[in-house]
């Protein structure tokens, strides 16, 4: 009888705990909506804040609004992000949105900062939402419908290796793959590592991520909670992708950077592939892995940028939205220029 006493006593208080703690909760969300109202998400407004739809209507100009800023943003005529160009470009950017420069300035971008410093003619073909084989058929439309003979062409990779978490390229890489090509033309082995990739379970991790965006979705305390402690929540939640869904991944990667390569010899640019990494994979010590698997596919040794941001790297990143902030963009501008200046120096000087 008095276990029996003992054992209510310790339900009863675990009961006072989780209503004590639900009260707490409830009253922190209430003050959060009434003083600290934080929205979630992000939207593409017009310069008199009517929504828009289209990321890349030529001649345009609208702002990008979040939390964490409002940068204006200029479509050139013939429909990519400022910088452009009138005649032949020495330079292209290819990318996905921190290339594009989300949630940045027209002359916050790393492309707009390089460009203008080294005087070149460049383009900014940088589009959010896209993986490497995207990218790259941006390219190569541009270039058909222009009749453009670049220099050079900087793609900029933005991926992680260990995580299968949105706006990875590697993901977007692997959902492109397998929507276009599951078991259509495909090797033996390659159906199997798709068939193998199909049955894997999804993760805690994933289902975790998947219940915080629920979340963000409903409750401001949630979205305080990211706007200030981002980047290291990032770090303790990561998706780990398995082995056979990123070895399908690495087929699509490694398919989209050959077919650069192949164009770069058809038309004769020079090209470098430069690795982006999510602040987690730095905050986790983790690039180099990232770095290391990008480069079983590449074509050439790919660049990192990782130890740009090595010193404090929450200080480059939006905290909420996940992208390079100004100051993020320009150590990736300073990189680029310290590396090129002296090839630009001796071109300039004939």
């Amino acid at each position: 009888m008095q276990r029996g006493s003992v054992a209510r006593e310790w339900v009863l208080r675990f009961l006072l705990i989780v209503i004590s703690v639900l009260f707490a909760l409830s009253l922190a969300e209430m003050v959060a909506r009434a003083f600290f109202p934080i929205s979630d998400g992000r939207d593409n407004v017009t310069l008199d804040g009517r929504p828009i739809k289209d990321w890349f209507e030529p001649g345009s100009v609208y702002r990008q609004v979040s939390n964490e800023y409002d940068a204006v943003t200029t479509i050139t005529d013939k429909g990519h992000r400022v910088p452009g160009t009138d005649g032949n470009p020495d330079v292209i950017f290819v990318g996905d949105s921190f290339t594009y420069g989300f949630g940045l300035r027209d002359d916050e971008t790393f492309a707009s900062i390089y460009c203008d410093r080294l005087h070149l003619a460049c383009v900014n073909l940088g589009m959010p939402g896209s993986g490497t084989l995207r990218q790259v058929e941006r390219l190569e439309a541009f270039i058909t419908r222009w009749n453009w003979k670049p220099k050079e062409v900087k793609l900029f990779f933005f991926g992680m290796s260990g995580s299968f978490s949105s706006g990875n390229d590697f993901v977007d890489n692997f959902d492109r793959y397998v929507r276009e090509h599951a078991h259509q033309g495909l090797s033996e082995q390659d159906q199997r590592e798709i068939t193998l990739q199909s049955q894997q379970p999804i993760g805690f991790a994933e289902r975790l991520i998947s219940w915080q965006e629920w979340l963000l979705q409903r409750s401001t305390l949630v979205r305080l909670v990211k706007y200030y402690w981002g980047p290291m929540l990032k770090s303790l939640v990561v998706a780990d992708p398995g082995r056979e869904r990123m070895e399908v991944a690495l087929i699509a990667t490694r398919e989209s950077l050959a077919k650069l390569d192949d164009l770069s010899k058809q038309v004769g640019f020079t090209y470098k592939i430069y690795l982006l990494v999510p602040v987690q994979d730095i905050i986790r010590g983790t690039d180099g892995d990232t770095l290391a698997t990008l480069n079983r596919v590449s074509p050439i040794l790919v660049i990192s940028t990782a130890h740009l941001f090595r010193d404090r790297p929450q200080d480059y990143y939006f905290a909420f939205d996940g992208h390079l902030n100004a100051q993020g963009s320009r150590q990736v501008a300073e990189f680029l220029i310290q590396n090129d200046q002296p090839h630009a120096s001796s071109r300039d000087s004939r």
